[in-house]
């Protein structure tokens, strides 16, 4: 199954009208929800960065609905990062490369699901071994 990861910072420029990157974030979120994209995994802390930063802009009922967006939808999977993930997340943050703890929770998660490519407006990603971030509507399975 093909599958990438969904960071916030595009979740966040899709729902945010005001976002600079809000067109191409919604077009990442709409082909995922479409099947034109791999299935759009967002996990668990990252949808926690996401429903406050919208409760916090747009109101409480605004955040409800992007839950309730990606519980209903097929195409996206909320998986709990596990503890096991936090060491390699403590060192990932300890490194040089410039990855806050969020990010680096979710570089750990994509290192132990096998996952390559994550879907994001954060560039601090480029500089991780292993990953691939594509800030566009572009299958990297095709």
């Amino acid at each position: 199954m093909t599958r990438a990861l969904l960071d916030a910072t595009v979740v966040i420029a899709a729902v945010d009208e005001d976002d600079e990157d809000h067109e191409a974030g919604l077009e990442i979120l709409q082909a995922v929800d479409h099947g034109e994209l791999p299935k759009g995994i967002l996990v668990s802390d990252a949808l926690q960065e996401t429903l406050n930063f919208v409760h916090e802009r747009e109101g409480h009922a605004a955040a409800v609905d992007v839950l309730d967006r990606f519980v209903r939808g097929a195409r996206f999977e909320i998986p709990y990062n596990p503890k096991k993930n936090y060491g390699e997340a403590r060192s990932l943050f300890r490194s040089d490369g410039g990855l806050n703890f969020g990010d680096s929770l979710q570089a750990a998660y994509m290192r132990s699901a096998d996952i390559e490519y994550i879907y994001s407006f954060d560039d601090d990603y480029d500089g991780v071994d292993g990953i691939e971030r594509l800030n566009a509507a572009v299958n990297p399975y095709n």
